[in-house]
Order: C-alpha cells, then sequence, then structure tokens
C-alpha cells in the first residue's frame, strides 16, 4: 500500500505483538494507538472506512465510529477466523458493517446468515503468476514476521538451523526476514554459516530457488505454496497464550491449506511438538523422499487454483464492488 502512495498515521511495526500475553503486557500503548486512529478516522470524515485483517483492532475501533453511519460506508477485507474461534464475532461484525470481502470461498456462510453483504474475492498472493522454477540446494527459515514472535521461535529455531548446517552439508542456507529484525537476528545466529537476507526482491528470488522452506506458522506459508516450495510449519507462543489457543480454538490444524483439505498437507510442529528431532526427521523426509515433496507440490497447485475467482484479480474484484 505505501508503494503506491499511501501515507501511514502509524507505522506497521508498532504493531508488533501477537497473543493474549503478548498484547496485555503492551495494553497501554495499543489504547494509545487506537485513540489516535480513531480521531485521525473521526477529523477526516471519510466517505468510507476499509479495515483490513486485524479483526480485534478493527470492529473495536468501527464500533466506536458508528455515529459516523449515516454518511460513512464501513467494509472489512479478510474475515475473522470465526469457523476456528469466537464464531460471535459473525454477527457482531454484520452490525457493525455494511459489506466484507473473504479471501477463502467457504467464509461467506457465516457472515450472510446475519444479513452481512459478504463476497469471497479470492486471495490476493496467488493472483502473482509464478513459474515453476528448479529448485536449488537452498533450505530457508521464516522465523515470523513480528519482533515478539520472532525471538520466541529463535530461542529453538537456532538449534535446529545449526544442526542442519551439519547434516545438509552441501546446501545453501539463509534466514528471510524483514528490515528491522535484520540485525537482532545477525546478533542470535552464526552468520558465516547462514545469510540473514532482508532486501525484498532479493527474498522472493530465494524463496523461488528453496528446495525447502521451514516456516514460522502464519501468510508466509501461502507464498511458499504459490511458489510450490515443499514446506514445514513450527511455531511456539507464551505459555497462557497457548493454553487459551489449545482451549478454544475450534479448528485441528494451523495451516489453511490443512484446515481446507481437514488434512496434514503441510506437516505441523506447534508448542510442545516443536522440537529439535521432529524438525529435523521432517526436513530429512521432505529433501530425501521424492514422492512426499511431489504430494504436497500437488496440493499446492489445486489449492492455488482455488483461492481466486475464476482467476480474477481480487483487488479488482473488491473495487468493483464497493457500491459508493
Amino acid at each position: 500500500m505505501e508503494s503506491v502512495g499511501m501515507n501511514s498515521w502509524v507505522p506497521i511495526t508498532k504493531f508488533n505483538a501477537i497473543g493474549l500475553y503478548e498484547v496485555i503486557i503492551r495494553i497501554v500503548k495499543f489504547i494509545n494507538l487506537f485513540n489516535l486512529v480513531k480521531k485521525k478516522i473521526i477529523d477526516c470524515n471519510p466517505d468510507i472506512v476499509i479495515t483490513i485483517d486485524s479483526p480485534s483492532f478493527s470492529y473495536r475501533i468501527v464500533k466506536k465510529l458508528q455515529h459516523l453511519r449515516k454518511n460513512t460506508k464501513f467494509i472489512h477485507y479478510v474475515a475473522p477466523t470465526v469457523w476456528a474461534w469466537k464464531s460471535y464475532r459473525a454477527k457482531i461484525f454484520s452490525k457493525l458493517y455494511d459489506k466484507i470481502f473473504t479471501l477463502f470461498k467457504f467464509e461467506p456462510k457465516y457472515f450472510s446468515k446475519y444479513g452481512l453483504d459478504t463476497k469471497f474475492v479470492g486471495h490476493q498472493i496467488f493472483y502473482k503468476k509464478v513459474p515453476l522454477s528448479n529448485p536449488k540446494k537452498i533450505i530457508s527459515f521464516f522465523p515470523g514476521s513480528r519482533s515478539v514472535e520472532i525471538k520466541s521461535n529463535m530461542r529453538k529455531l537456532k538449534k535446529i538451523i545449526l544442526s542442519s548446517t551439519k547434516i545438509f552439508t552441501d546446501y545453501n542456507f539463509y534466514i528471510l526476514t524483514f528490515e528491522h529484525e535484520k540485525k537482532n537476528l545477525e546478533k542470535i545466529i552464526d552468520t558465516r554459516k547462514i545469510k540473514v537476507i532482508s532486501d525484498t526482491q532479493l527474498k522472493h528470488k530465494i524463496m523461488r530457488k528453496s528446495c525447502l522452506a521451514v516456516a514460522a506458522s502464519g501468510s508466509v506459508t501461502l507464498e511458499l505454496i504459490n511458489y510450490k516450495i515443499p514446506t514445514l510449519v513450527f511455531y511456539e507462543t507464551h505459555w497462557l497464550t497457548k493454553f487459551l489457543i489449545k482451549f478454544f480454538v475450534n479448528v485441528k490444524y494451523a495451516s489453511i491449506i490443512n484446515i481446507f483439505y481437514n488434512k496434514e498437507i503441510i506437516s505441523e510442529f506447534l508448542f510442545e511438538r516443536f522440537t529439535h528431532d521432529n524438525i529435523i526427521n521432517s526436513m530429512k523426509n521432505l529433501i530425501n523422499n521424492h514422492e512426499s515433496r511431489l504430494e504436497q507440490i500437488r496440493y499446492f497447485k489445486d489449492f492455488s487454483k482455488q483461492m481466486l475467482v475464476n482467476q480474477r484479480n481480487p483487488s479488482e474484484i473488491i473495487v468493483k464492488n464497493l457500491d459508493i
């Protein structure tokens, strides 16, 4: 969005927490950011407000702006995962918004039953057509997108990466991250054996040529699916957040492709399953077992096709359906 001229009131890096505990210890900061954004929107008196993802933040903002609704339309893009947990949010969103656009074709039914105008538009990641490339002897690690998340994951991932360099001696190793995290990661890991890359173009070049990706659960797995890169997923978090996830989440898997097919297409190593031996053994399987790699890629191809509406650009579908 910034690349096409959007000016941000608050840098996205300010929203660097994920999970309940991680938010609670920063609650004062987030309340201040919330009030700043609310005031900015009210001062703008916009014709339309589009909130994207971040459901806990988004619907609370929109709830405080309902007095503008006579002259302002409220649109949400990327539906909250009511099919996984907090199903009551479907009803809340239906009262606060005029329209919602969903990434996945199974989502509209959860909102339309409450009368909310809901439309499946597909996932923008899959509109970027990527030709299959011949994989090189490259293993890429993706430790996460937020500072707290990366710090938590690297406690276990550091040992796994160092073991990998000793086991897969003829491979090149990369950690792909963001510019604001590069220095922190270089302090954690031995950069003589693994390179930390933050340049966007170079990251995507390395990603496309990787023969294996070891990634924190998140949207990066969708990019890897689009690139058809054999992948395994890991995740760690604070014990309180972990407890709440286990207690409240209604789905068996974390990765959307696994949820979509109700099958573990991508091996998941979450919480106590995120161990050195589990990850290393899975890496060995995906590198050495040709059939395991091909099976993942077959599912990736099918999934990619189903993530778009007649291969159309999701952004264009949204713009044409805003009804301003």
